[in-house]
């Protein structure tokens, strides 16, 4: 949906159900890829990078959790597009320790943020909502 601004588009998205095979990421991918308004290669990054940071919040946050939500947010602005999720914050660890979002080794997650924008920050604290937030570069020379 696009909101107040006609350059942010945002969805509220319900926890992912293992079961369903790829319809959710196909699902995320193609949201992301409508709302971008840009052409084929930016609107793959963007909707790539959408795709990973909504399973992360699915896998690693309250987010995923039965009746779990986050947001999706794409934000055109006139030199890049920040995707950017909001997830319920963090599942402490055994432990009690909260983990924030760092880019690991090997694929997916964070780590295919990393390869495809030009900067990832994110911003929130232990047991509170994080938004993790990507910027794509709309003209890549």
């Amino acid at each position: 949906m696009r909101t107040e601004n006609a350059r942010i588009s945002a969805i509220d998205l319900p926890s992912a159900d293992p079961a369903d095979g790829g319809w959710y990421t196909a699902h995320v991918y193609r949201w992301a890829w409508d709302h971008v308004d840009e052409r084929v290669g930016c609107a793959d990054r963007v909707a790539r990078i959408a795709v990973a940071l909504v399973a992360n919040a699915h896998r690693w946050t309250r987010s995923g959790l039965p009746q779990g939500r986050c947001e999706l947010r794409i934000n055109r602005c006139r030199f890049d597009i920040a995707v950017s999720v909001t997830d319920q914050g963090t599942v402490p660890a055994p432990s009690g320790v909260c983990t924030f979002p760092v880019a690991g080794p090997g694929g997916g997650g964070l780590r295919t943020v990393d390869d495809l924008a030009l900067y990832w920050d994110w911003q929130g604290g232990a047991g509170t909502p994080i938004t993790v937030r990507a910027l794509v570069d709309r003209h890549p020379s």
